[in-house]
């Protein structure tokens, strides 16, 4: 007899592999610039954004390793939030990855989209892109799959596991958070129109003359996504959907990384205040993701305490008054976003 559960696990299983061959991918072109440029040069590229050169990754990249590396561990170990670190890890690689694979097809001598900056590995670091956008797409099957799943998985048992709502306290902390987030991101970018023109502006979002780094996305686009992520995680914060804790700790974890490298950057050069909107954006997203995670990390541990006596008869009670299984719940989280 077909068992819904086991389907699950076996596409938890996928769904964990499939993320950390992204990572893996990630953290390759991640290691190829430390060993071709050596580590001094290599951090002054994801401190300040400027290089002689032409490199393969930027700081983005070191959140987006550690996004899909904690998505693929949370999936393989069944830790709570995994549902949503896998989507948000799903939508960030699409995200961030998409432009690349467009800014190497319209590169040529004639109109060159990297600003004249060429490199042999411009070729090699597109088409690994191209996997990993299949990956992706696949990932992104395989949970609507899940989602199925767990409709047909909506036991008693799964009830009583899975789909715990965010605590009030975290879940108004992550949607402040991204509220704030979402109002610097607007503005950079209205900004930066003003500045430019909105002629410009257009090209920056399509990544033209931007190229300082071939898995590099121009900060205009990297704005406008997180505008949307961070709207999609405000307003299930807001909800407090099941699905809200782990897709604002991937969120935190994907944004960390790149403001602690440009803060030290900015410090080191003692530009911190030349651009003070920019360093205050990047203390806010490095200061608030990390309580964020210092909330959720606190939530996990109070969850994992030993049940106390009446706790299951609690829960007993709870099932037999007709509550809805936890399962479905996240079913309907993913519908969420995936309609957002």
């Amino acid at each position: 007899m077909h068992s819904p559960e086991l389907s699950l696990t076996r596409v938890r299983i996928l769904l964990g592999s499939l993320s950390l061959t992204l990572f893996a991918q990630t953290t390759f072109w991640l290691m190829y610039d430390v060993i071709v440029q050596g580590i001094p040069d290599v951090w002054s590229v994801w401190a300040t954004g400027t290089t002689s050169g032409l490199s393969a990754a930027t700081s983005l990249d070191l959140g987006l390793a550690a996004l899909q590396l904690a998505a693929g561990c949370a999936a393989l170990l069944r830790i709570r939030g995994a549902g949503g670190l896998l989507v948000i890890a799903c939508a960030a690689t699409v995200a961030f990855r998409a432009p690349v694979v467009w800014y190497l097809l319209l590169d040529s001598s004639t109109d060159p989209w990297f600003g004249g900056l060429e490199d042999p590995s411009l070729a090699v670091v597109g088409t690994t892109c191209i996997v990993a956008l299949v990956i992706s797409l696949a990932q992104a099957c395989l949970l609507l799959k899940a989602r199925q799943l767990e409709h047909e998985a909506a036991a008693r048992e799964a009830a009583l596991t899975e789909g715990i709502r965010p605590v009030k306290v975290t879940a108004t902390a992550s949607c402040v958070l991204l509220s704030v987030l979402n109002c610097f991101y607007i503005c950079r970018n209205a900004l930066t129109a003003l500045d430019v023109g909105p002629g410009v502006l257009a090209d920056l979002l399509v990544g033209k003359g931007a190229g300082r780094a071939v898995l590099g996305v121009s900060s205009p686009w990297q704005w406008t996504c997180l505008i949307v992520m961070c709207g999609v995680g405000m307003v299930l914060a807001g909800k407090r959907r099941p699905i809200a804790t782990g897709f604002s700790l991937g969120l935190a974890v994907l944004m960390m990384p790149t403001a602690f490298a440009k803060l030290w950057g900015a410090a080191a050069s003692d530009t911190l205040l030349d651009t003070p909107v920019g360093t205050l954006q990047s203390l806010v997203e490095l200061v608030g993701s990390a309580a964020v995670l210092a909330l959720i990390a606190s939530d996990l541990r109070n969850d994992s305490r030993p049940e106390q006596p009446g706790d299951s008869d609690d829960v007993e009670a709870t099932a037999s008054a007709g509550t809805a299984p936890a399962t479905l719940r996240d079913a309907e989280s993913a519908a969420d976003v995936a309609e957002t």
